[in-house]
């Protein structure tokens, strides 16, 4: 008889690392989110909690500007968290400059072959005057 098989959760939840992990990660998460609440739009998606652990929060941003205007906040988080029982002593900021991925390689046009064509000139040549056909007649010139 087969067995049926574990679903990931109960995976990581029959795991005691795997569950701890998860336990820190959904912690993270509830935090990121109650910062965000008292963050400016503009920067609450650039700020990342780095770790929770202990009583001092440390956060992560990607650039040096974001981590300024941060640490110019610090008093006013620190006390909107301990008004959602988040309780740390002090809040540190650290910038981790991520590599930017390389530009994405511009694709070559596609080249359209005669054969293609020939039925949109065929549909353009049996269209009546109008916008349609002033439309596909210009398409067909452009493309050759």
């Amino acid at each position: 008889m087969a067995r049926k098989p574990l679903s990931l959760q109960r995976i990581v939840a029959s795991d005691a690392t795997l569950a701890a992990w998860e336990t820190r990660r959904r912690q993270e998460a509830r935090l990121t989110e109650a910062l965000r609440r008292h963050l400016p739009r503009s920067l609450a998606d650039r700020v990342r909690v780095a770790n929770a652990q202990s009583s001092e929060l440390q956060l992560e941003v990607g650039a040096g500007a974001i981590a300024a205007v941060l640490r110019q906040q610090t008093p006013t988080l620190l006390d909107a968290l301990r008004r959602e029982d988040w309780e740390f002593s002090a809040i540190t900021v650290r910038v981790q400059v991520r590599p930017t991925p390389p530009p994405k390689k511009k694709s070559p046009p596609h080249q359209v072959d005669s054969s293609a064509l020939r039925p949109l000139a065929g549909l353009a040549r049996a269209l009546p005057p109008g916008p349609l056909k002033r439309s596909l007649d210009r398409l067909l010139r452009r493309m050759g």
